[in-house]
């Protein structure tokens, strides 16, 4: 499991497992955001698969199905509000972690973080953010 932390409360990374909710647990993520259509490919786990798991724990389990390259200003909405409400650190994850880090970047830069910082942020545990420069500018603006 490949799990970054982008910030004091966020973490993203690839697909997680049934199997890695007791790692989740100790790391004290209280919320998994899964920005995965269901069914995206034929190895990814079911949503009800990982709830079952989390529940287990106490994790709260939210998904948010983003397609890859169409992340919606309802989507970003929908991410702040999880991430606001929730208790301790948030997971969110996709299949390579690229959604869950975009998803990020632009809840970050509503919240008044500057383009060029969370651009910075990405770059530096090797997410390559820029084709979302002029998109943060312009809310930024």
């Amino acid at each position: 499991m490949q799990i970054i932390q982008l910030d004091t409360q966020i973490y993203v990374g690839p697909q997680i497992w049934a199997s890695d909710m007791a790692t989740l647990n100790r790391m004290k993520i209280g919320t998994i955001i899964v920005a995965r259509p269901e069914g995206e490919t034929a190895d990814q786990p079911t949503i009800s698969a990982i709830r079952e798991a989390a529940d287990t724990f106490g994790i709260a389990i939210h998904q948010l199905p983003i397609v890859p390259g169409n992340i919606t200003d309802d989507d970003v909405r929908a991410y702040s509000a999880i991430t606001t409400k929730a208790e301790g650190p948030v997971l969110a994850y996709c299949r390579s972690g690229m959604r869950a880090a975009s998803l990020w970047a632009l809840g970050a830069v509503r919240q008044g973080q500057t383009p060029d910082e969370i651009l910075r942020i990405a770059t530096n545990v090797n997410f390559d953010l820029s084709a979302l420069a002029p998109r943060l500018a312009a809310i930024a603006a």
